[in-house]
């Protein structure tokens, strides 16, 4: 009987935990972040990361027939984990006394995500500032290669300096001086330009309002 009740108790705990809060999403988080120090292996900064993934009935719309539009900047969750821990990025910004927050992300849907497909997201850095780090992610399906979704991110980084971040990891990577891993960073693209011009505007005008 006393097995009874404790199996009953912690089945009422975990449900409450449920409704409390979103619970497998804290425990994937921390699988991903276990499984990116422990089993995978270390990347250069300016590395490519490609993280797994597959549409679940968890994920989808009303429709039951693809993934909720929510549900891309969801996994970019843990596609971002998955970098920072491969890269060492956060724990340099954290090493460092900085911490990082989502600045602006902007999405475009090229096609669906349909029900049980799998796929998988890439990550890189295509530019930085002293204190803004622009990462862009692509969902690609598996079956065929299509870009499905990309998204434009501006990561920020508090407290410390971004360019000398992703300088000292670099050097610490690529066993080169200072200035060549300063010439590492690529040109902004055209895209990227107006994106950033972009939020500049939308920033100057709630300020003014």
């Amino acid at each position: 009987m006393d097995l009874c009740y404790l199996f009953l108790g912690c089945v009422v705990f975990i449900l409450a935990l449920y409704f409390i809060i979103e619970l497998h999403y804290f425990l994937r988080t921390m699988m991903c972040f276990i499984w990116a120090r422990v089993s995978k292996k270390k990347v250069h900064i300016l590395d490519q990361t490609e993280f797994k993934g597959i549409c679940l009935t968890t994920d989808v719309d009303g429709l039951l027939t693809h993934m909720n539009n929510a549900r891309y900047l969801r996994e970019l969750d843990f596609a971002k984990i998955d970098f920072n821990e491969r890269t060492g990025l956060y724990h340099s910004i954290r090493r460092r006394g900085g911490s990082i927050a989502i600045g602006a992300t902007t999405i475009r849907y090229r096609r669906f995500i349909k029900l049980f497909t799998r796929y998988y997201v890439t990550t890189k850095i295509i530019y930085w500032d002293d204190q803004d780090i622009y990462m862009e992610h692509r969902f690609i399906t598996y079956s065929d290669h299509f870009i499905n979704t990309i998204v434009l991110c501006k990561v920020k980084v508090l407290n410390c300096n971004a360019d000398q971040i992703i300088t000292d990891l670099i050097v610490n990577s690529s066993n080169c001086d200072i200035e060549a891993a300063k010439g590492q960073r690529s040109e902004m693209t055209p895209e990227l330009e107006k994106w950033i011009e972009s939020n500049e505007i939308s920033s100057a005008f709630l300020r003014n309002s």
